[in-house]
């Protein structure tokens, strides 16, 4: 394989947000691929929210905004139930994804020819685990990767994906111009060390009865959670060496549906982290995260 040609970057006249945890939203950034002639530009809404709204309240198929705990307390907007939804569920509930936006960005690629400029709006931009996102590049399905994912006590290692979500039967998968376009927002995203996948119904989301575990965590994430429940877990499972069986820790932070929704609102945020392999009724095993990246 040939070597990589030399990246510019070049700091835009626009400023940039300060950095906030493993993020930094910069307004605008450019970057030079010398060898193919292209000048890529990447545009961030200063809000840190999606760069378009996608909802106009006049579209002919369902959409939606649901809270997302991931993306700060936003509402973030999806315009395909069969694909854009399900995707956005699984990032929000999978322990290796710190991070997640809907219409993140616009990447405009300057380009030779006739057509001097490409826009690509890509579906989702991800903070994720390094073990996940190798997982990922090695072929295992989006959601599997995301149900198998166990942390194993080191510091969170986050690493920039960012999501094209396609259905089977999308027509832009045979068209050239498009692929083309994918091709380019691939090689620019590598430059920046970013990770780009195109992520396939069929392939990357679970079935119903497989995602059941994490459908039941989905539902409760939004529970309001205190500082003591967050001791009363960290105590009870660092006693017994950071892993205890569902049923544990949840009577350790309330009864019944109580402590069940504590205990989900606790593995969005990154304190626990629920073996999603396993449906709750098996009461399956839970871990300390402990990786220093908690959303609290």
């Amino acid at each position: 394989m040939p070597p990589r040609p030399a990246v510019e970057f070049k700091r835009g006249q626009e400023g940039a947000v300060p950095l906030s945890g493993l993020r930094k939203l910069i307004v605008r950034r450019e970057i030079e691929l010398a060898e193919e002639g292209i000048l890529a530009t990447i545009r961030e809404p200063e809000s840190g929210g999606p760069v378009r709204p996608l909802i106009t309240g006049c579209e002919p198929h369902p959409t939606g905004r649901p809270l997302c705990i991931k993306a700060g307390h936003r509402s973030l907007p999806w315009e395909s139930i069969k694909v854009e939804y399900p995707f956005m569920e699984i990032a929000e509930v999978a322990s290796p994804i710190r991070y997640l936006m809907s219409q993140p960005h616009r990447l405009t690629m300057r380009v030779a020819g006739p057509e001097r400029t490409l826009d690509f709006f890509p579906d989702f931009e991800l903070v994720a685990d390094a073990r996940f996102v190798r997982a990922l590049d090695e072929g295992t399905p989006f959601w599997l990767a995301a149900m198998q994912w166990k942390p194993d006590g080191a510091p969170f290692d986050g690493r920039h994906v960012v999501v094209e979500a396609k259905d089977d039967k999308d027509p832009r998968n045979k068209d050239p111009d498009y692929l083309h376009k994918l091709g380019l927002a691939t090689d620019v995203y590598d430059r920046i060390n970013y990770a780009f996948f195109a992520i396939v119904r069929s392939r990357d989301l679970p079935t119903a009865d497989a995602w059941s575990a994490g459908h039941d965590v989905w539902l409760d994430r939004k529970t309001a959670v205190t500082a003591i429940d967050v001791a009363r877990v960290v105590q009870v499972l660092t006693a017994v060496g950071g892993a205890a069986p569902y049923s544990v820790v949840t009577a350790a932070i309330g009864s019944g549906p109580a402590g069940r929704a504590a205990l989900a609102a606790l593995h969005v945020r990154r304190v626990v982290s629920i073996d999603l392999t396993v449906d709750i009724k098996r009461d399956p095993t839970v871990h300390l995260m402990n990786d220093g990246a908690a959303l609290l």
